[in-house]
């Protein structure tokens, strides 16, 4: 082999070297793009998966509200269902529940929303009241007008509760002044407050408190069930409080609900 036949052989392997990683250059930019075009329609996918779900919570949100309006009758709008106000799944479920008894003593513990909601219940079945305990003077001066714009008045009533020290089994608690809750038997308990914000598990008491004045088919309805502090909560409830039985709503923040055992449970 000659001298130039040497230099020929040398150029082609070079150029087979360099075909060769150009190749495999190829073959990496394909796999780079196959890999973002997964992802690409993963996030599709997902996209789509989200508004699907985005649609069906607003749809069931909108189910919700027509049958809450056929539930109340007529009075106008019904109070803003969005923020910290109960929702429109969880406000449905009382409203059915007070329905379904044809009237409830119901207590609240917090006021807002439900509170209007259940009295327009309660005028439109003829029978029950809601009494809600409220700490904050401007959240009870809001329902009060609320209730007093639709003539709610004798349907509905908002008690001014300022939380106080609450000994129970040897911890202290704020909690809404015992003196001033009212002494009738309660068909319904609701607990929405006190805020989380006042201590750790703020809303336990409510179950031990009151548990003596519960009807025999009471129900109580433990709200933001989702949270940390009211699943504490709620497994605490049910250790001390075997007679009642649990169940847990998906709604948007979590409700959780106690029925009390009756005999034939």
């Amino acid at each position: 082999m000659g001298p130039s036949d040497r230099m020929l052989l040398i150029e082609l392997t070079e150029r087979l070297k360099q075909l060769g990683e150009a190749v495999e250059g190829l073959r990496e930019t394909q796999a780079g793009i196959e890999r973002r075009l997964d992802a690409i329609e993963a996030a599709a996918s997902a996209d789509r998966k989200a508004a699907k779900l985005t649609a069906r919570t607003v749809y069931a949100q909108v189910e919700d509200l027509m049958a809450l309006y056929r539930l109340t009758g007529p009075g106008g709008p019904l109070p803003r269902m969005r923020g910290w106000a109960a929702g429109p799944e969880l406000t449905r479920f009382l409203a059915e529940e007070a329905a379904a008894r044809g009237g409830a003593r119901v207590l609240e513990c917090g006021s807002g929303t439900s509170t209007v909601v259940l009295a327009l219940i309660a005028r439109s079945i003829g029978s029950g009241q809601v009494i809600a305990l409220e700490h904050d003077p401007h959240y009870a001066a809001q329902t009060r007008a609320e209730l007093d714009s639709r003539g709610l008045g004798g349907w509905g009533r908002v008690i001014d509760a300022p939380l106080t020290d609450v000994d129970l089994g040897g911890e202290t608690w704020r909690w809404y002044d015992p003196k001033l809750v009212p002494g009738n038997e309660i068909d319904m308990l609701l607990v929405d407050g006190p805020p989380g914000a006042t201590g750790p598990q703020a809303r336990y008491p409510a179950l031990p408190l009151l548990a003596e004045r519960l009807a025999e088919d009471a129900l109580v309805v433990l709200d933001d069930a989702d949270r940390p502090d009211e699943r504490a909560i709620a497994a605490r409830w049910a250790e001390a409080h075997p007679d009642f039985t649990a169940r847990h709503l998906d709604h948007e923040r979590g409700t959780l609900v106690l029925r009390r055992n009756t005999p034939q449970d």
